[in-house]
């Protein structure tokens, strides 16, 4: 931790992040990460559907990891909604080590061995 970071906490539940699988499916689970709800603002959600034709649903930010990466798969353990991260965004501005995922909701099948 820099002595200029601010100490987070990240309350609202866990998230388990996956590899993507071939088609419509999930890969290995590669992480469960602890993450704090932030709301999605109008003009990022508007801007977000005019500049490149997707949406966000969901907005989180999560204790930093290199391990993420935009396309993965994030399923909410409490109750198993599914979103691929579409953009993932460090936050230096805030002094902290996290991360911002905005992700799309989708549903998506557990790979089958």
């Amino acid at each position: 931790m820099r002595p200029e970071q601010k100490i987070e906490v990240f309350p609202d539940g866990l998230l388990a992040v996956y590899a993507p699988g071939k088609g419509r499916t999930v890969g290995d689970e590669k992480v469960r990460l602890r993450y704090e709800e932030q709301s999605v603002g109008v003009r990022r959600f508007y801007e977000a559907g005019a500049l490149s034709g997707n949406r966000i649903d969901r907005l989180v930010k999560v204790p930093h990891t290199e391990t993420v990466n935009r396309l993965d798969i994030v399923v909410v353990v409490n109750d198993g909604r599914q979103y691929r991260i579409e953009r993932i965004q460090p936050k230096p501005e805030r002094k902290v080590d996290l991360l911002e995922l905005q992700s799309v909701q989708v549903t998506i099948e557990k790979e089958k061995d």
